[in-house]
């Protein structure tokens, strides 16, 4: 029911978009020389603690057997000041024989630059022979980045003696040069604590959603969190405004805007016996409904940003402010969290005003004796915290997407979009167990228009202009977009538009990192726009996000999901 009622996100953000982040480009120029080289020196501010695999590196006696061009063997000599440069840009490949035949599910390639685009892994047949069409034989492939750090996993293949990794090309005038390659068999991990899936929905999501529609979204036991955006607003005095009923919007007003009216609010005096209390029911409701047909508990965080960014009234109304939060979420029993979306203070000032607020909330909660928590939507940019704010906070979600590439426009690639925002909160002193990564179920151009899509179009999404089938592997889509982008430019859906996505894949990848790395867990925007959770591609693959993760998780952590 939701799927067909929901079509189109044309919102920059329906609140949780951000400012383009760039990544750099490192430039590489090894003169032309092919074979092994020194790696070129990479400006890395970021730790490195997340970069290891707590599993045995099974190329540790491996061997490079041969190579498009050139000594390959510094890719497996556990030096990562060392590389191979392959003779061409394009259609190059790695052939690397294990010391004994053993089981693998996670490779870790690391680039000499972030040049190549595509890559993938290919066993031979039972004659040791390689297919001569490398990409669709692959057990793995992807049209993403390498970059410095790439963590790879997939089903595991059961006594693999050998087998080919394939890349797709580079950027122009660019040497295709490889580091190191790692190789693993990585078995389940005992969680500290629950692997939470956070998942927000907006006013119009719960508008179309019976409690079948809910239950739905819970049926796997995956989602643990919901958070419940655009129903509260604080105002400049500290005081609360609440959510217009959807059911009220005009959409025939010509004046209408799916955008703006999402932040509609009830006058200018609290009304939280109107649409907010309903909502809020609904969910619990369908929550209640979940654990008595034996289901997980789950948890309801009322999503809570300032109405007028540019007056707050921190510091003079903190007090006001706190005690308006207290009452929307400690005297509610339905509600367990609170999750903060200032985008963004600017400045130490306004910084220092929302962490002093955050602490003070944090007391409250304490003073409290409920387990009621406070979370922050942030991005990886210019987050200025002291460690004292920062303890206040028990999760982040991390807003790893709008992040576009410099080069491709890629807005959420593994690099962007799960490594160096990991990294990055890591470093402002946040523990892992605090971290909670924000990955997109929807698609951008590369063009960096301003356009939202839909991930789980189905059948309205091909994988190629000329319309090959949209698969798990793909973070590419096509379609024909019928609507207006942000910047109010009408598209009449008569031609193909190209957006990038985070397929199930690459989801997977980012959610098996996650797991390795002992993060809190990954956070869906959102799973209203996700593929059906059954919907498989040609080859009988899922292309559900929701499911990837699941999937994953259930590979990865011991007893998840029994």
């Amino acid at each position: 029911m939701k799927k067909s009622k929901i079509t189109l996100l044309t919102a920059a953000a329906l609140v949780l978009v951000l400012a383009c982040g760039i990544l750099l480009a490192a430039c590489n120029d090894n003169g032309g020389k092919i074979g092994s080289m020194g790696v070129e020196p990479f400006p890395d501010t970021f730790t490195n603690d997340i970069d290891t695999v707590d599993s045995e590196n099974l190329a540790v006696g491996a061997s490079v057997t041969a190579a498009s061009g050139g000594d390959a063997s510094a890719v497996l000599d556990g030096d990562k000041t060392t590389a191979w440069t392959a003779a061409e840009t394009s259609g190059q490949w790695l052939e690397i024989a294990l010391s004994s035949p053993a089981d693998i599910n996670t490779v870790v390639i690391r680039e000499n630059g972030n040049f190549i685009s595509g890559f993938g892994f290919v066993l031979p047949d039972e004659d040791g022979v390689y297919p001569e069409d490398m990409v669709s034989a692959s057990f793995y492939r992807q049209q993403d980045r390498i970059e410095r750090y790439r963590y790879c996993t997939f089903a595991t293949q059961e006594d693999v003696t050998e087998f080919r990794i394939w890349f797709g090309g580079t950027d122009a005038g660019k040497s295709l040069s490889i580091a190191e390659v790692e190789i693993y068999n990585v078995a389940p991990k005992e969680y500290d604590g629950d692997f939470r899936v956070f998942n927000y929905y907006t006013p119009q999501d719960l508008q179309y959603m019976e409690q079948a529609d809910l239950l739905e979204d819970f049926e796997s036991d995956t989602i643990t969190d919901v958070i419940l955006i655009s129903l509260a607003f604080w105002m400049e005095d500290g005081s609360i405004v609440y959510a217009e009923d959807p059911d009220l919007y005009d959409t025939s007003d010509p004046n209408y805007d799916p955008e703006r009216d999402q932040f509609r609010f009830v006058g200018d005096h609290e009304d939280p016996d109107g649409y907010y209390n309903a909502a809020i029911q609904k969910v619990h409701d369908a929550i209640a409904a979940h654990v008595a047909r034996g289901g997980r508990d789950i948890n309801i965080c009322i999503d809570f940003y300032p109405k007028i960014v540019t007056q707050n009234g921190l510091p003079a109304n903190e007090d006001a402010l706190v005690e308006s939060i207290h009452t929307l979420i400690v005297e509610d029993d339905r509600v367990d969290g609170i999750d903060i979306d200032w985008e963004y203070p600017t400045g130490v000032s306004e910084w220092k005003a929302y962490g002093d607020m955050l602490v003070a909330v944090d007391e409250d909660f304490d003073a409290s004796g409920k387990n009621k928590y406070i979370s922050l939507a942030l991005s990886a940019d210019n987050v200025r915290l002291t460690q004292e704010q920062v303890d206040a906070i028990d999760f982040v979600q991390m807003m790893a997407y709008d992040r576009f590439d410099i080069v491709d426009g890629n807005h959420s690639s593994f690099r962007s979009g799960a490594y160096s925002s990991m990294r990055y909160f890591v470093n402002l002193g946040f523990e892992p167990s605090q971290l909670v990564l924000g990955t997109p179920l929807y698609g951008r151009p590369n063009t960096w228009d301003t356009i939202w899509t839909n991930y789980g179009y189905g059948s309205e999404v091909w994988s190629t202009q000329d319309k090959a089938p949209y698969t798990y592997w793909d973070n590419v889509q096509w379609l024909y977009f019928d609507g207006k982008n942000t910047d109010g430019e009408q598209y009449d859906g008569s031609v193909l538009t190209q957006v990038w996505v985070n397929g199930a894949a690459l989801i997977a990848d980012k959610t098996a990192y996650i797991i390795e790395q002992g993060f809190a867990g990954i956070m869906l925007w959102r799973e209203s726009t996700d593929f059906a959770w059954d919907d498989v591609d040609v080859n009988g693959m899922p292309r559900s996000g929701l499911r990837a993760i699941h999937d994953t998780a259930s590979a990865r952590i011991v007893g998840y999901g029994e």
